[in-house]
C-alpha cells in the first residue's frame, strides 16, 4: 500500500499545469497575429491556457477577424511561438503565415501543431499518429482518439 501511495504521489509531483497566459504574454500573441490580419483594430481574440509550458514553446488560440467585405469571418486558430531570448525579453512569432510565400497556413496544419504542443482540439486522422508520436517525445499525454477526424 506504502508503494502504490508513493507511485501515485511521484506521478502527482511529475504533472504540470496548464496555467493562464499573462497580460504580457497575450499583449505579444496579440500583437503578432494582428500584423497579418486586414482589419487589426477589429480583431477578437479567444485564448486558451497553456497546456504544457515546461514542454513547448507553441501557445495556440482562437481570434474573430474581418475579411475584405467588413464582416467577421468566424474564429481560425492560431499557433505562435512563445518564448525568451537570451536576454529574457518576451518574444512571439506566428505560424499562420508562410514566411516565404506570404500565404496561411491551412488551419489543419495549424491544428496539428498545437495538438502536438498539448492542445486537446481535433486534427485529421491522417496526422493522429504523429500528433501522438510528437506529444510522446515532449512528455506530454496522448490525444485521445475522439479529437480524430476524417
Amino acid at each position: 500500500m506504502k508503494r502504490l501511495a508513493l507511485l501515485i504521489l511521484a506521478f502527482v509531483g511529475m504533472h504540470v499545469e496548464a496555467r493562464p497566459i499573462t497580460a504580457d504574454e497575450k499583449a505579444a500573441v496579440e500583437d503578432v497575429i494582428r500584423e497579418e490580419m486586414k482589419d487589426p483594430e477589429a480583431a477578437k481574440f479567444y485564448h486558451m491556457d497553456f497546456p504544457y509550458p515546461d514542454n513547448t514553446f507553441t501557445y495556440c488560440g482562437y481570434v474573430n477577424g474581418k475579411n475584405s467585405y467588413g464582416a467577421y469571418s468566424g474564429k481560425q486558430l492560431f499557433a505562435t511561438f512563445l518564448g525568451k531570448n537570451a536576454d529574457g525579453k518576451l518574444i512571439a512569432a506566428s505560424f499562420d503565415v508562410n514566411s516565404q510565400t506570404g500565404e496561411p497556413v491551412d488551419q489543419s496544419v495549424i491544428s496539428t501543431l498545437c495538438a502536438s504542443a498539448g492542445y486537446d482540439i481535433p486534427v485529421k486522422k491522417m496526422f493522429f499518429k504523429d500528433v501522438n508520436k510528437n506529444r510522446a517525445e515532449k512528455g506530454i499525454p496522448k490525444l485521445n482518439s475522439q479529437y480524430m477526424r476524417p
